[in-house]
C-alpha cells in the first residue's frame, strides 16, 4: 500500500474488552465523566459518548465465543477477549468516499482485512497490526448518530458490508458541536484524544502506522514516537514492550477544559478515596493518572502547550505511567 494508507483524520474510540461489564460501565460514567450512551446486550456490550462522536469508549464483556451481528454476521470481537484488554483502536475517516478509495488501495496491495462492518452509523474495515492488535477504520454514514445510538434502542446493529456495492452519499463529517458530560461524575473530560500501545517491534510497528494506516510521526526516540491523523496533533504514543511493560493497550488520554478543572477532579478523586497513580503540573500540560478496574491508565489532562513532547527515555524501574509525565 502506498505511503498515504488510510490517513485517517483522528482517533474516534478505543473500545476495550473488560472483565466485569457492569462495573465498567460505572467506572466510565461515574468516575470518568464519559456518558453512557447506549447498550447492546446481544453482544454485552456498552458504548461511552461526550458527544462529539458516537463513542469515545466502547465496552465489550470478556468471553472469547462467537458474537453475532444482523443476520448471523460473525462479529470482528468474535473468537477474541479471553482477558480484558484492547479490542480494537477506531479511527475515523473523513468520508465514506475516502474510505473505499483507501480499501481499494489495500485490497491491491495485499494489506490483511479481517472483517467489513455495517453498524448503521458507519462503515468500516478492520486491520491487525504486527502485534494482532485490530484496527477499525471508519466513516460515519448518518447525520444524527443519536437516532440510531441511545439508550431506548438495544437492538443488534451490525452487520457485513458490501463495499464494492456502496453508493457514499455523505460529505465529509466534522464532529459537531455537542459536548456532555456527566454532572455527578468526578472527572469532566472533553473527549478522547490518545492512546498508549506498547509494541513487540517498533520498526514493524511504525511501518504498519505510517505506510498502512496512513498516520504521520511527529516524534520519536529511543523508547517511543508520536503519531497523528490529518486532523489531530496527538493520537497514537508507541512504546518498546520491555520487561517492565508487555506488549498492548497501556493507557487512554482524555482532554479536560482546562487545569483547574483538572485540580478539582483531583481533590474529588482523593476525597472519594479513587487512588491517584500520578499527576503533574508542567509548562507542558497538567495531567492525573488513574486506573480502570482492570488495570488500565486513564489520564486526564488539560495541555499548556501547542505540543506534547515525548517523555525522555524510559529510565530503569520508572513507574509505568512515564509517558505521562511529559
Amino acid at each position: 500500500m502506498n505511503a498515504q494508507g488510510f490517513r485517517p483524520r483522528r482517533l474516534g474510540h478505543a473500545n476495550l474488552f473488560v472483565s466485569d461489564l457492569e462495573r465498567s460501565i460505572d467506572f466510565y460514567s461515574r468516575v470518568c465523566g464519559v456518558q453512557l450512551v447506549r447498550r447492546e446486550p446481544g453482544i454485552q456490550a456498552g458504548f461511552h459518548s461526550n458527544g462529539n462522536t458516537h463513542h469515545d469508549i466502547g465496552l465489550i464483556q470478556c468471553s472469547g465465543g462467537v458474537r453475532h451481528g444482523i443476520n448471523g454476521f460473525v462479529q470482528p470481537s468474535s473468537h477474541r477477549g479471553h482477558a480484558p484488554g484492547l479490542n480494537h483502536l477506531g479511527w475515523e475517516m473523513n468520508s465514506e468516499a475516502e474510505l473505499i478509495d483507501a480499501v481499494e488501495r489495500a485490497e491491491a496491495a495485499g494489506v490483511k482485512i479481517v472483517n467489513y462492518a455495517n453498524h448503521q452509523i458507519s462503515h468500516s474495515v478492520y486491520v491487525p497490526d504486527p502485534d494482532g492488535n485490530y484496527h477499525e477504520f471508519y466513516a460515519d454514514v448518518v447525520e444524527d448518530w443519536r437516532e440510531i445510538f441511545n439508550l431506548e434502542r438495544e437492538e443488534l446493529v451490525t452487520e457485513r458490508w458490501d463495499w464494492q456495492h456502496a453508493r457514499p452519499g455523505l460529505a465529509p463529517i466534522h464532529p459537531p458541536a455537542d459536548e456532555r458530560h456527566v454532572p455527578e461524575a468526578i472527572f469532566h473530560p472533553r473527549r478522547i484524544t490518545h492512546t498508549v500501545l506498547a509494541v513487540a517491534d517498533m520498526e514493524a510497528s511504525l511501518d504498519y502506522f505510517e505506510r498502512i494506516a496512513g498516520l504521520v510521526c511527529s516524534a520519536r526516540n529511543d523508547a517511543s514516537a508520536s503519531l497523528h491523523g490529518s486532523n489531530s496533533p496527538l493520537d497514537l504514543v508507541l512504546i518498546r514492550a520491555d520487561g517492565q511493560t508487555e506488549p498492548g493497550l497501556r493507557g487512554i488520554s482524555f482532554l479536560v477544559k482546562d487545569a483547574a478543572a483538572v485540580d478539582a477532579a483531583e481533590r474529588a478523586a482523593r476525597s472519594a478515596s479513587i487512588p491517584v497513580r500520578d499527576a503533574h503540573d508542567t509548562a507542558i500540560k497538567r495531567n492525573v493518572v488513574i486506573e480502570d478496574p482492570d488495570g488500565l491508565m486513564v489520564e486526564f489532562y488539560a495541555p499548556r502547550s501547542a505540543t506534547l513532547p515525548l517523555p525522555a527515555t524510559r529510565a530503569a524501574g520508572a513507574s509505568q505511567t512515564w509517558y505521562f509525565a511529559a
